[in-house]
Order: structure tokens, then sequence, then C-alpha cells
């Protein structure tokens, strides 16, 4: 039998929790231009290392580890020390919170498992993760919607009033392309785009169901164009195979998510034209003022001697085998694939005003 609590405790209790529970969503309110407030009760985050946050445990160092040690997160006035992201500090997902009026992107999944403070919403992307299995184990875009869906079922930590109000973004990058490379012809590139893409919109539809109302999904940017890429020519220009892959993955993922989505509950962020206009733009003569900006558009901050090594690689002695520039602030790129901070403030302040009005903020 249980016990009756007197009317007046029990009206306080129901009081303490409904504040509690605004507490978490207050800083994510925001003004519309109609003159209501919209709110945003959370970010869920998907994908790879673009927006992974330290999803992927600490252990020694490898390609695979190398966000947890130095030189990532090293950028004094950010973060300052290495935190599982694949930059000198912030990547694309904390960039997202900044406009959803937080300071970086929400808690991971992995650190979920021990406590979940943040209640904002949850980042479940790992560095290395595509649609399919790849070499690294990480866990796929199914399988983090997976773990996503069982939270949101579980009601405690996700619960189903917060997904009304939500925004998730897929961010796949293109490591499910590595492959392309071992493939003969054209036809069985193109019929591999499709697999993809057609995962990519499974995921949207999936996110749909469980309830979340925004889903932002990243274009594929210019692979080609990445220092990887652009090493053999000294960093001098980028590899057109891997640019025209992209554009074909991004024609078909728009088409496709416009087909089976036409309520405009998916937005794709630009990321190929943005990363474009700054690394490769149209014309050498009219240069954008965001490109200004970087006086290193292909050459990494953070270079391996070995052009098969990686940034932040030691010897056996623990000597350093990569080199650092001197301001990461004047090089788009931080490593051989990833943007430095500075690379994606700029990559998102040109996808800012579009972001906001398909999320109807106004501030």
């Amino acid at each position: 039998m249980g016990v009756k609590l007197p009317a007046t405790l029990f009206c306080c209790i129901s009081l303490f929790v409904l504040l509690n529970e605004v507490s978490h969503v207050e800083s994510t309110r925001r003004l519309t231009s109609d003159g209501a407030f919209h709110w945003y009760n959370g970010l869920f985050v998907f994908g790879d290392s673009f927006a992974d946050t330290g999803n992927s445990p600490k252990s020694n160092l490898s390609e695979v580890t190398r966000q947890w040690y130095k030189p990532y997160g090293i950028s004094h006035g950010f973060l300052g020390d290495p935190t599982g992201r694949f930059s000198n500090s912030y990547v694309q997902s904390d960039f997202i919170a900044k406009i959803l009026g937080r300071s970086q992107a929400p808690q991971t999944f992995r650190d979920t498992k021990d406590s979940y403070s943040d209640h904002f919403g949850v980042n479940f992307a790992v560095g290395g993760a595509g649609v399919f299995e790849v070499p690294r184990k990480a866990p796929t875009l199914a399988m983090q919607i997976d773990s996503f869906k069982k939270m949101a079922d579980a009601g405690d930590i996700i619960r189903k009033w917060q997904l009304e109000q939500s925004v998730a973004l897929v961010a796949i990058s293109g490591n499910d392309y590595a492959r392309v490379a071992k493939m003969s012809n054209d036809t069985e590139i193109l019929a591999f785009i499709g697999n993809v893409t057609d995962e990519m919109a499974k995921g949207v539809q999936r996110l749909q169901e469980l309830g979340v109302t925004k889903i932002l999904v990243n274009t594929l940017h210019p692979l080609g164009c990445t220092p990887w890429q652009a090493r053999p020519s000294n960093y001098t220009k980028c590899m057109g195979r891997g640019n025209m892959a992209a554009e074909l993955h991004n024609g078909d993922l728009e088409q496709k998510l416009n087909a089976t989505n036409s309520n405009s509950s998916v937005y794709l962020l630009d990321l190929s034209k943005a990363f474009t206009n700054i690394i490769d733009p149209s014309d050498p003569h009219d240069v954008p003022e965001v490109a200004k900006k970087f006086k290193e558009k292909l050459k990494p901050c953070c270079k391996s001697f070995d052009p098969n090594g990686y940034c932040g690689q030691v010897d056996e002695d623990g000597g350093d085998q990569y080199s650092v520039c001197s301001d990461p602030e004047n090089h788009f790129f931080w490593d051989d694939v990833h943007p430095t901070h500075a690379g994606w403030e700029a990559v998102m302040k040109q996808l800012e005003q579009g972001l906001k009005d398909f999320l109807h903020i106004t501030y």
C-alpha cells in the first residue's frame, strides 16, 4: 500500500520536477520571426569524425585513437587538451550546438553509460563510421540509431516529449568510399553510391519515425581536396576522381531525401559548397572573402613525416613523427582529412543562416 502525500507537499514536488525539466531546455529557447518563442529540447548527433566528440574509448596511441593525444585539442583559448575530437579544438557538432544556444555538443553516448547529466541530447557519432561496416569496426549509422532507439524506448534518458522539438545531425563524411578505389568500372561505383545513399535515406526515415522533427544531413565535401589526396601534388591541387564521386553522391542523396520527405523536416547542410568556396573557388580571380582568411587551404597544420603515417604519430622512443604549424588559424585543414577549429567555424558561418531559417530561429 502506497503512502499518501499531503496535497501541499505533492504540489511542491510536482513544481520542482517541472522546473527541473524546464531548466534543461531553457538555454535552447529562441525567438522566432513571428515573435513567439521556439524550443529545441535536444540535439542528437549521428555519424563519424566530423561530429564525434569522444565516443571512441582512449587506448594506446594509434591512428584510430590519435584524437585522444596531443597535438589534438591543443589550441589555446578553446579546449586546451585532447577530448577525443578530430581537430585542434571544436568540430562541426559543437558549432551546430552553439547555433541552438549551447556552448558545445551534447554528452557522448559513451559517457551516458556512467551518468547522464546534460539532458540536452546525446552524441552517438564515432570516428571512422559509415553506413556499412568499415575496417575500424566503428558502429554504423544504423547501429547508432539502434542505440538511440533503445534510449528513447526506455524513456528515462530520452523522453518522448523531448523528441517533438528536437534536432538531429547526420554526418556521414565518406568513410564508405575508401573501397571505391578498388572498384574497376563506373557502373560498379554508381551502384555502390546508390547503396550508400539508400542507407542514409533509411536512417533519416527511422529518425523521423522515432519522433525527431528536424533532421540535418551533411552533403559530402569535395573528397579530392583533402590533404590526403592533395599530398602527391605538394598540396597544390585537388584530385578530380574523389570530387566526382562526392558530386554523384550528393545529387543522389538530395533526390532520395526530397522524394521521401516532402514535409520540410529534412535539411541538407551543403558542406560541398561551403568547403569549395574556401579551398577550391571556381573563379581564381574572384576569391570569396571566407577563403582569404586561410593562408593554407590544402596543406594540413599537423603533417606526418610519412605519407602513410598520421598526425600525432611517434616512434619507438617517443619521438614525434609529425610537425605542427605555428598558427592553426591560418590553415583550413588540421590533419589529413579534418578541418581546424577555424576551418569548421568558416564552414558553419556560411551555413548558419540557412540552418536558422530551417529551424525558424531568429536572433
